[in-house]
């Protein structure tokens, strides 16, 4: 098995208190981490393309301190200590270093995913080492800092990608493309990141308006919902899109493609946000058709149909 392929974890917490009150506040204290720590991976990529084994323990010279791990890598040792951070990695008789109040690591998960922790607590995942430690230093840098708000913990929908922030500072993204129902793995990742840190997890409907930026324009439809799933999925919509049951989608009769409906189950009150990509449904008074994902969230799969308030919400 490939020497990356082996469960690793590195901790930063450590180091990066050394260095909050050098320069936290400094917007190019992250550009520097991702420049170094892309520049060292690309360096390590070259280096493996032309059959050079560059992988090696690091057990004798790094204080255990400042680093726990099975197995690190001269990316890892190296890429830290270039983050421009004037930083001195301590040497063994040094005194123990102050414990942070939240510890990051990153283990690799298999050949290509990176589990991200805080304080041994899963959070998200990430597809390459860089990454990686990229996210595991920005998390450390911020999650220590004096100002720290769980709270500013956010997603967005950016081109295709469900990126997952802390203020305008990304820590991850996520391919439309490639992930089934992607908003609901974003949602679950940041609310991760919120619990762990000390806030209450987001709502469904919340975190939906905040990825999708809505806001309400005041107009309501009363609607009978039906959902549809299994038989139609991977067939082309009637916006030329592929179902997907998975989604968080629905079908009306007349709504513009990509409308946002805040979906109310008047039964229970539960809600969840659709987005308009198909028409239908065509069977006695039904008007709105959601995808077996939405119905699950209404819990109305059970039910197959039910009284809903939809109302109509727009980009801000």
């Amino acid at each position: 098995m490939p020497l990356l392929s082996k469960l690793w974890t590195i901790s930063l917490s450590p180091i990066v208190l050394m260095c909050l009150p050098l320069f936290f506040t400094s917007d190019s204290a992250i550009s520097n981490i991702e420049y170094n720590i892309n520049q060292e991976a690309n360096r390590e990529n070259n280096l493996k393309s032309t059959g050079t084994n560059n992988w090696y323990s690091q057990r004798d010279y790094v204080n255990p301190s400042a680093y726990r791990y099975q197995e690190v890598s001269t990316i890892s040792v190296t890429s830290i200590a270039e983050l421009n951070l004037e930083m001195n990695i301590p040497s063994k008789q040094s005194q123990p270093l102050q414990v942070s109040n939240h510890q990051i690591e990153f283990s690799a998960k298999n050949d290509d995913e990176w589990l991200i922790s805080i304080n041994r607590q899963p959070v998200f995942v990430v597809r390459s080492l860089a990454d990686a430690a990229i996210a595991t230093a920005k998390l450390s840098l911020l999650v220590n800092a004096p100002d720290f708000d769980p709270q500013q913990f956010i997603g967005r929908e950016i081109d295709d990608q469900y990126v997952g922030k802390y203020k305008n500072i990304t820590l991850f993204k996520i391919s439309g493309s490639d992930t089934l129902n992607p908003s609901l793995q974003l949602i679950q990742w940041v609310n991760n990141l919120r619990v762990v840190t000390g806030a209450e997890p987001l709502t469904l409907v919340e975190a939906q308006t905040q990825i999708h930026q809505l806001v309400e324009t005041g107009q309501q439809i009363e609607a009978i919902a039906s959902w549809y799933g299994p038989y139609f999925q991977g067939r082309q919509t009637a916006s030329g899109e592929y179902f997907e049951q998975k989604d968080f989608t629905a079908a009306h009769p007349s709504l513009p493609f990509d409308t946002y409906l805040r979906v109310t189950n008047q039964h229970n009150g539960k809600s969840v946000i659709v987005r308009i990509n198909d028409r239908g449904p065509y069977f006695g008074n039904r008007s709105l058709d959601l995808s077996h994902a939405a119905a699950i969230a209404l819990n109305s799969d059970e039910a197959g149909v039910v009284p809903v308030t939809a109302e109509i919400l727009a980009p801000s």
